[in-house]
């Protein structure tokens, strides 16, 4: 018997992309560090509507298989698998555990609170940061734990970071490539700033994945704007610092329904990187304005090229906030965050 079973997004077998596919397979890697690769077990969610029977079958014996059972649902998995997850164990009483990825559950519970009732049958709800936890505490959740986003990576040292004087400098967005990401706005706001110093002395590169819905019109950014932007794929989510490295900020206009704790926060903060981000959900809890990174209104280019410009006028500043983040990451390495879920009542052997 698994000493503990896991449904969730892992990918379609190819590089893992997706921040949902990312944190459940970090997750499921430290618990197999933990436990062995043997005593944890997998339903894996992806297109389960291609199989429907099959995936009910194997979620079936998950259950019945495992001393506990783990769901690790975005918001649209949520809907589907909670439920179908709470009748099998009617039959096995297992202890479960919910790890929430995202920020989507308190809107959720707005929406519909009759799916507080559900959500309140986890013996344990594992959430990314300390306000989602108010937030639900204060719709009636129960038996809420923290689980903050984690990552096993390289984290360069303080003495890794110089000053950076270049006055030609590339930025990034790290995320799902989707117009709620506010992928035009950093755009926008990277030609403005251009703009004010009078010439190319900003580009803006791009990594991760990029849905089909969006990307056609991605592809015309892209064209439109040549000079100054590239698109260059979906890093392994181990081996992000060394792609990293080489920028001068990180911008993150996100506006997504369902932010929680973004993984690519985690990323920065172990490359020492500033992070520009939109004052959105729970972006504050992470971020903290001139401390290590800097906070803009959604949805305001201007506001963004500013922040961008503060950077580039005040190299001092730019170096604070990196040797900040490189402090910051501690907090969020798998041997400090991992301990929380497995020494929770619910999860604990």
């Amino acid at each position: 018997m698994y000493k503990i079973g896991i449904w969730g997004q892992y990918g379609d077998g190819g590089k893992i992309a997706d921040g949902q596919a990312v944190r459940t397979t970090i997750i499921t890697q430290e618990l197999q560090r933990k436990y062995s690769v043997e005593n944890v077990g997998i339903v894996n969610t992806n297109n389960w509507r291609k199989h429907p029977v099959k995936f009910l079958w194997k979620s079936f014996r998950l259950v019945a298989n495992s001393k506990k059972v783990a769901v690790a649902p975005a918001d649209n998995g949520f809907k589907v698998f909670v439920p179908i997850l709470i009748f099998f164990n009617f039959f096995y009483r297992r202890p479960l555990i919910d790890i929430v990825i995202g920020g989507y559950l308190p809107a959720l519970l707005d929406q519909k609170p009759y799916y507080k009732k559900l959500v309140n049958k986890f013996d344990a709800l594992f959430v990314q940061t300390e306000n989602i936890k108010k937030d639900l505490e204060d719709r009636g959740v129960k038996n809420i734990h923290m689980l903050t986003n984690l990552k096993r990576l390289k984290t360069r040292k303080p003495t890794d970071i110089v000053l950076n004087e270049k006055k030609e400098l590339r930025l990034c967005v790290f995320s799902r490539i989707d117009k709620t990401k506010g992928v035009e706005d950093a755009i926008e706001a990277v030609k403005i700033a251009n703009k004010n110093l009078g010439g190319l002395y900003f580009k803006l590169d791009f990594y991760g994945l990029l849905p089909i819905s969006y990307k056609k019109r991605f592809n015309e950014l892209l064209v439109e704007n040549n000079e100054i932007l590239k698109y260059n794929g979906i890093v392994d989510f181990d081996k992000t610092v060394e792609t990293l490295t080489p920028y001068f900020a990180m911008l993150f206009p996100t506006y997504y329904h369902g932010e929680g704790f973004p993984g690519n926060f985690v990323d920065a903060f172990n490359t020492g990187l500033p992070v520009i981000a939109t004052d959105w959900l729970y972006n504050k809890d992470l971020i903290k304005d001139g401390v290590n990174g800097l906070l803009v209104p959604i949805k305001n280019p201007k506001a963004l090229s500013e922040a961008i410009l503060k950077l580039y006028n005040n190299r001092s500043l730019h170096h604070t906030l990196s040797i900040n983040n490189l402090e910051k990451s501690k907090l969020y390495s798998p041997d400090a965050v991992i301990c929380l879920l497995y020494t929770s009542d619910a999860a604990d052997e």
